[in-house]
Order: C-alpha cells, then structure tokens, then sequence
C-alpha cells in the first residue's frame, strides 16, 4: 500500500495546470485502460523450483510501500466495491526471455488474453476461497489468465485496511476474514491471493520483506530488522513471477486516514530488476535476480515510481537517492528513450513530514531529446526533497511524480538566486525543431553579457514570428520592454538585447507559425550580466516584432534595403533609409523619441517619405541627441487605411540640431521630388531657389508676400527663385493639375525665420 503525503503541502509547492498539482506514477504510457494489453517482459526461474512456502504475518509494522504521493487524478480503471461483473480482456503475444549467471532460460511466448470478473455482487460478500474462485476464473483459458482475474478481482474488491494498521483495529490479514470485511493489511492481500492460487491450482508463495518509499532517506531504514511488507510470487509455465496486490489496489492517504482505489498494473508480474526498487524480500533468492541486491544497495537507490519504468526512462547520473551539494549546488540527469517533458518540485524537509516549496528560482532544468538535468541551488542549510514530474512530449495529460532525490545542503551557495522560471526549463526546448528552429546562436545553458548587451539569433527552417519576454528581479514591465528590440526575417529570428541592471535574467522566446493562432515557449535563457547599459540608452517604447528588414517589409511589398539590421547609428544627427517597391505601394512613417526637450517643431516633421518609379526613400534628421523609433506604414490601391510595416530604432549622438523639414500635405505623393531647399525653415528676407518634381501638374506657384510662378525645364522639374519675405511669413508650394481649373492645390509648407541660410541649413 502507498501512502500520500499531506495533499495541501503538495498543492501549495508545485503548479501545473492552473495550479492544481495532480500526483500519480500510474498509468502506463500516459493514460492506462485496462482494456489496454498488458506486456510481460521477462521471465525468470527460480532455485526453489515448486516449494510451497507460507510465511508468518509479521509484514505490517509499518505502512506497506509508504509510496508518497500520487500524481493523478484519474482512477485509471478502478471501480467501486460491489460493482457488478465485467469482462476485461487484455491482448497481448510477446516474445519474453531472461539469462543469468546460475541458468540459461529459453524463449517462449506467453498469451496475455485476459478474462477477468472484476466484481462480484455484494451479496457474495460471505463466499469462500472455493466458492470464489471458480466465478472469477469461469472464463479463464491459461495459468497466466487465472492468476490475471485473480489480481484484478483481489485489487478492486478489497481495500486496505487503514484502521487496522493505525492500531485502531484488530489488524485484518487471515483469507476468511479479508473475504468477508473486503480489507486487509498487506499480508491480509498476499495470504488470500497465495490462498486463491492454490485453488486455482497455481504454485504461489508469500514473501516478507521491506518496501521504501521517497521517505526513506539513504540507509534509514537499515536499522529495521523486522519485515515491513508482504507480497507474492507465482510460477507460470516454470518460472516464477513477482506481484503486489496491495500495491497494485490503491494508496492511503494517511492524513484523512482513507484509502483511495486507484489501480497500478506495474506490480503485476512486474521485472525483477524494477521490482527490485521498491521490494526487498528477507530471502535474496527471491529477488530472481543474479546476483543479488544487498539490503544496504537497496536502501540507498532513488526512489522511482512505477510511471518512471512505463516512460522509459533511466538514471544517468548519480543513482543514489541521497545527495550532497559540492559549492552550494547538485546535479542529476535522466535519460529518455523518446522525447519527454520534465517539470519538477523543490522542498526543504521540516522533520519526517513537513515540507516548504522553495520555488524554481533554486533550480535549473535544461532538456535535450533524449535527456534532462537538473541542477538544484538550495538557498539555505538544510535537507531538501527533490520531486521530478515527467509525461509524453506530445501529451496534454498532468505531469506524473517519476523519482525522488534528497539533497544535503552543507552550506548555500552566496550568489544571486535565478530568476524565476514558469516554464520550467531553460535552454531550448526538447523539441524546437518541430517549432521550426534549426540553430541557436548560443548553446550553454548560461549566457554572459559583459557589457550589457546581448544579440540572440535563432536560424529557422520556415518563416517564424517570434515575442520575447525579458526578466530581472529590479525590471519592471514597462522597462522590460525597453530592453528588446526584436527582427523577423525569412530564415532567421534576432532579439537584440539591453541589460540595466547588473545580475541573473531570464529571456524567454515564444514562436509561433505565420498565421498561427497562438505563440508557445520556445527557449528560456539565462542572461548573466556583468556591466549594465545606462538607461538612457535604451530603446523606445512601442516597439513592434518586426524590427528592421524582414518577413513584414517584404510581405508588403519592400525589397532591398538600405538598412537590413534595426539598428541605426549616426554621428551626424540624419540618415536615410531606401527599399525598392513595388509600383502601386504608398509609404509613410513616423518619429517619435520617449523624452524630447525639443519641441519647436513636431516630430514628424523630421521625416520626409519620397517615392520615386521603383524605391522609396526615408530621410530622417534629427533635432537632439538620443533614441529614436521610426516607424513605416505602408498601402496598396485596395486598401485605404495604412498599415504597420516595420520599425528602425536610431541612436544619434551627433549635438547638430537640424531643422525641420516643410510641413506635408496629402497631395504630396508618389514621383514628387523636392531638390531644393531641403529645410523647411527659410532665412528671413533672401532669396532662396525652389526646385521640384510634380508629376502631372499643369502649373506650379509658391505663394508667399507675392507669388512666384516656377518654369518647367526639360528635365520636369519645376524651378525659380523666390523671396522669403519677413520674419513669420509661411510660404506655400502649390499645384493645378487640371489645364481647365485655376485653382490649387497646397503641397509644401515653408516657415520663414532668423535661422541660417538655407544653403547652409538644409536638413537632408
């Protein structure tokens, strides 16, 4: 029998599934039915051949298994005492066979095709060994279907014997007894399945020993000297098979003092060298194994449950269930034969029962494939429990409790704690390459920023759109979001990054298919910063996923640009972005900078968008030194409204302070072209030379103190000089495109002042 630690401990210490912690090592690949087949492995044959040996009832000082918590909450196929008769078949023909250094075994095939009568009705409550079995085997063909309806009759209509185990009752434990009340203590189950073996005709022997469960710390229990447990062997077809039908019924939850039917079909003919873990019979020959294990090799093996033999996993380092950290850390790893997510719990022990979940900043997960470790960082002095959760990698189902390690703690490690880690691992996920990443450009598990500053590029196998997620304990979220700038390219993700405190990050990527519905955790990195940037350096706000060149610009239209990566440095205080674009794309942008001390002017009048026959050309100055965003907008001929294309973060550290340029209208569109002057601000009383392009006007004008009429040269460009007028004066480019209308059209406002010249002061 197993018992359940405290649940409200459990549930408070670990979250999975809107924090509801589910704990059971049972069902076999996953979800086990029991219509499912059910799959001997080896076989074994034993030095005592066919003696019978009944064993004394000495087996229950302790509670049988002692097993801990379970870690589901579905019942797996038990049913309730006194339902009525249901058949279950179980199909199975495989090929079993096992060599050690005493014997050679040969192979055989054993059919498991299982006819069992789970149930009989409550009114057969007072029937005998004799009277039973025939009803529970009536459909039975083989040995091994017999000994089958045996096991699933006796783990769903006898439970275990709670009250007499506390010594609030008389233990239960004789056939005749266990017959007529359904209960017992362990020995109670293993007397009564010994009993109805026998009847059935089956060789069965009881075998007292010791169970350990994640309780038992290495070599606690060494010092016991009477059994704590009982179970079964039975011979089929010459070799001897081992089971636990106690095992097998349910657990006990020894705080509410019940227990809970929940049946585990491992301990069912279950591998010696499984078996083993958990059973350790006073006889050694019946281990069936050669050479033995030694009581001591027992006690100090990790605890593994049965769901950690039913996913196929293994240790690979240490395989001692008791640990002590070298410079305030410990390590274990598990192998996998197929891809499996892990999660896991750890808890600073308070006595024998008492446990405190420390949380996942004292731990670190890092996957693989074929493999997990876990490295624990305990933040104090202490003994700590390591609970290690598993499943299929492709399952939706609760993490089932696999294995246990305690942990020793001989003195805490003085570093910094991790930051905290809902997603449980760190380092790529097991199956990133399903997600669509090839390659990482960092491959340990902890990544070093000296100077602050970090560039993550992930290779893909198909377009990707990606978010991140930047976390340190002084980070608050809207400076988190300053500190990423983040790029999509066809092939490629980038996340450029920015750290302003010194210590322990964590950058989480989320990545999700063109036209995927929802974003899911890709990576976890942990980001070790040695030298923080100034905040001012840091990006704008309202950054977009599409920063730079990439999978957006192209997808509207834009190829070839000038400026692939996001980021944009000047020393001169102006720059200027280009793409190709196809014919019928309209293009417009924006500027914006999170403080400016400059407000004369607004920022979009920094920005000039020309489009010409196939490129488009940004030009940016800049009024003062800083971080800017430039954000592009782009529309086809079937669309009115402009949509987002792409960001460019620029960094100017030039003290020049352009002025701005003419004022924007909306007439002012594809093939208009200003050559000169390039500022909208005009020195006061000049003369200054207008030079222009404007497709398709019949006339051209700039209306300021008097109007000046521009000619049309032979290279389509409208020209002449014009006088700026006093200080205030606004003077206006404008433009007839009809030879039948005399009205017009503005295009450019101009701003008259005692700037310089504008031969000296044209902004780009």
């Amino acid at each position: 029998m197993k018992t359940i630690p405290d649940e409200a401990d459990l549930s408070k210490t670990h979250t999975i599934k809107a924090r509801e912690l589910i704990l059971s090592p049972h069902s076999r690949n996953g979800d086990h039915h029991e219509k499912q087949p059910t799959q001997i492995t080896s076989k074994w044959a034993h030095p005592k051949n066919n003696e019978e040996n009944p064993m004394p009832s000495q087996a229950d000082d302790i509670l049988p298994g002692q097993r801990g918590a379970q870690m589901s909450d579905v019942c797996n196929g038990n049913f309730s005492p006194g339902q009525v008769s249901e058949e279950i078949n179980l199909n199975s023909s495989e090929e079993i066979s096992h060599q050690d250094s005493n014997a050679n075994r040969s192979k055989n095939r054993v059919s498991k095709k299982v006819s069992a009568v789970q149930k009989l009705k409550s009114e057969h409550t007072r029937m005998s060994v004799q009277a039973i079995v025939p009803l529970i085997t009536a459909k039975s063909q083989s040995k091994l279907e017999i000994v089958r309806a045996i096991w699933f009759w006796l783990c769903h209509n006898v439970e275990y014997d709670v009250d007499g185990f506390l010594g609030l009752s008389q233990k239960i434990h004789m056939p005749e007894q266990v017959l007529q009340t359904r209960r017992a203590v362990c020995s109670g189950y293993a007397h009564l399945c010994c009993e109805m073996c026998r009847e059935a005709g089956l060789s069965s022997v009881e075998i007292p020993g010791f169970s350990r469960g994640p309780c038992a710390r290495g070599g606690r229990q060494c010092q016991q000297q009477k059994s704590s447990h009982m179970w079964n062997a039975v011979q089929l077809e010459g070799q001897w098979w081992l089971l636990d039908a106690c095992w097998g019924a349910g657990t006990v939850d020894t705080e509410s003092r019940l227990f809970v039917p929940r049946h585990d079909d491992f301990f069912f003919l279950t591998d010696p060298e499984h078996f083993i873990e958990t059973h350790w019979p006073e006889d050694p020959t019946w281990q069936l194994l050669q050479p033995p294990i030694s009581r001591e090799d027992f006690e100090q093996r990790v605890f593994k449950t049965s769901e950690f033999f039913r996913l196929q996993l293994c240790l690979l380092s240490p395989n001692t269930s008791l640990l002590r950290t070298a410079h305030g850390e410990a390590s274990v790893t598990l192998g996998s034969t197929h891809p499996t997510e892990f999660t896991y719990q750890l808890s600073k022990l308070q006595g024998t029962v008492t446990r405190e979940d420390v949380g996942t900043a004292h731990g670190m997960m890092t996957v693989s494939e074929n493999s997990v470790t876990i490295k624990v960082i305990p933040p104090a002095k202490g003994l700590y429990d390591l609970m290690i959760f598993a499943r299929h990698a492709d399952s939706l189902d609760p993490y089932n409790w696999v294995c246990s390690y305690q942990i020793l703690c001989l003195e805490p490690h003085s570093g910094e704690a991790l930051p905290e880690n809902p997603f449980h691992f760190w380092g790529l996920h097991q199956k990133v390459r399903d997600f669509g990443i090839e390659e990482s450009s960092y491959k340990g598990e902890l990544l070093v920023a000296p100077q602050g500053t970090l560039l993550l590029t992930l290779r893909t196998s198909r377009p990707l759109l990606a978010s991140y997620e930047l976390v340190n304990k002084d980070l608050d979220s809207t400076l988190s979001k300053k500190c990423l700038a983040a790029q999509a390219e066809d092939r490629k993700l980038s996340c450029h990054v920015l750290c302003p405190f010194q210590g322990y990050y964590r950058l989480s990527v989320f990545v999700k298919d063109l036209g995927g519905t929802s974003f899911r955790n890709t990576a976890n990195f942990l980001i070790h910063c040695l030298g923080p940037v100034n905040q001012n350096e840091l990006f704008p706000l309202g950054l977009s996923m599409h920063c730079g060149s990439g999978i957006s610009s192209s997808g509207c239209g834009l190829s070839n640009p000038s400026h692939s990566d996001p980021i944009i440095t000047t020393k001169m205080g102006k720059c200027n972005i280009t793409f190709h674009a196809r014919a019928d794309i309209e293009v417009t942008a924006s500027l914006s900078k999170d403080k400016v001390t400059n407000t004369e002017y607004p920022l979009e009048r920094y920005v000039l968008v020309t489009h010409l026959k196939s490129k488009i050309s940004v030009c940016i100055v800049l009024p003062e030194p800083g971080v800017y965003k430039v954000g592009l907008f782009g529309r086809n001929k079937d669309h009115k409204e402009f949509v987002h294309i792409c960001d460019y973060i620029v960094r100017c550290s030039s003290e020049l302070c352009w002025p701005p340029f003419p004022k924007v209208y909306s007439l002012w569109r594809r093939g208009c072209v200003l050559l000169e002057p390039r500022t909208g601000l005009l020195q006061e009383h000049s003369w200054v030379r207008f030079r222009v392009k404007v497709p398709k006007a019949h006339r051209a004008v700039v209306l300021g103190e008097e109007k000046t009429v521009l000619q049309l040269n032979p290279s389509s460009v409208w020209e002449g000089e014009v006088f700026s007028g006093a200080e205030g004066m606004r003077l206006r480019l404008a433009a007839s495109f009809s030879p039948h209308c005399s009205s017009m059209e503005v295009l450019l406002e101009f701003e008259v002042g005692r700037g310089p010249p504008a031969s000296t002061g044209r902004s780009g």
